[in-house]
C-alpha cells in the first residue's frame, strides 16, 4: 500500500471518483485480495476515528500520542479541514497496522491472560458500610464475576454515574464475555475526567485483545497518554502486537 492507494481509498469513500475510475476501483477490489484487505482496514479505521473523535481537542490529544510513538510516519502536512485530519491519522494508523514497522503483527500474538491482572477492589470504606458494596467487593475479589455484576447492578441503580462502579462492572463483564455491555461502561468512564479514565481505556484494550480484535486494540492503546500510569503497559502490549 502506498500514498496513492490511500488517496484512492478516500476518493472512493467520498464518492468523488468518476464512473470509470469507480468501476476500475471496484474491479481491483474483486481481483486483488491484498488491495481489498488494505482498503477494508482503512475504512474500518477511518470509521472508528470519525465516530471516536467528535471534538478537535480529542483529535489533537490523539495526534500528540501518535507522534510520541512513531514520529517518522507523520510527514504529510495537514490542511485546516477536520476531514483531512481524520484522513491523516486513519492513513497513518493503517500504514502502521497493515505494512509493518512498529505495529507489525506476527504469528506470536500476545494473549489476554498475559496482560490481564484484575485489581483488588475496596468499596466498603467509600460506601459507609453498605452491605451490598461488601457483597460486590467480595464477589469481585474472589473472581465470581457474574455474581459481582449482579451486585454492581444494584449499586449502580442508586448511583448510575459512579465511575468506579462502572469501571469494575466493565471489567467483570469482560471476564464473562459480555463485551458489548462492558465497552458501554468503559467508554462512559474513558470519556469522562475521573481518575479511572485511563484504566478504563486499558481494560477496554484488554477486552479487545481477549476477542483477538488486534487492530481496534491498538487504536485504544494509542489513546493512553504518556502521563498515565497505564502507559508503559500499553506500550509493552503494542510492541507485542
Amino acid at each position: 500500500m502506498n500514498e496513492l492507494d490511500l488517496e484512492l481509498y478516500e476518493a472512493y469513500l467520498d464518492n468523488t471518483l468518476d464512473s470509470e475510475a469507480k468501476k476500475a476501483f471496484e474491479a481491483r477490489l474483486l481481483d486483488d485480495a491484498s488491495f481489498k484487505a488494505s482498503f477494508d482496514s482503512y475504512k474500518e479505521t477511518s470509521d472508528y476515528l470519525s465516530e471516536k473523535f467528535t471534538y478537535q481537542e480529542d483529535l489533537n490529544a490523539f495526534e500528540n500520542n501518535l507522534k510520541n510513538i512513531s514520529k517518522e510516519h507523520f510527514t504529510k502536512k495537514a490542511s485546516p479541514s477536520y476531514k483531512t485530519e481524520i484522513w491523516k491519522y486513519a492513513a497513518a494508523i493503517v500504514l502502521l497496522i497493515t505494512i509493518g514497522g512498529y505495529f507489525l503483527m506476527d504469528n506470536n500474538e500476545p494473549q489476554y491472560n498475559d496482560f490481564a491482572s484484575q485489581p483488588t477492589i475496596s468499596l466498603v470504606q467509600r460506601s459507609s458500610g453498605d452491605p451490598m458494596a461488601k457483597k460486590a467487593e467480595n464477589a469481585f475479589n474472589n473472581k465470581s464475576f457474574k455474581e459481582a455484576i449482579n451486585y454492581l447492578n444494584e449499586l449502580l441503580g442508586n448511583d448510575p454515574n459512579n465511575q468506579e462502579l462502572l469501571l469494575y462492572r466493565g471489567i467483570a463483564q469482560i471476564e464473562t464475555a459480555a463485551y458489548g455491555n462492558a465497552y458501554k461502561d468503559l467508554d462512559k468512564v474513558a470519556s469522562g475526567s475521573s481518575v479511572y479514565k485511563n484504566e478504563a481505556l486499558w481494560q477496554k484494550a484488554l477486552g479487545l485483545l481477549k476477542q483477538k480484535n488486534y487492530n481496534k486494540c491498538k487504536l485504544v492503546l494509542v489513546e493512553i497518554p504518556p502521563t498515565a500510569d497505564e502507559y508503559n503497559k500499553a506500550q509493552n502490549l503494542l510492541k507485542k502486537l
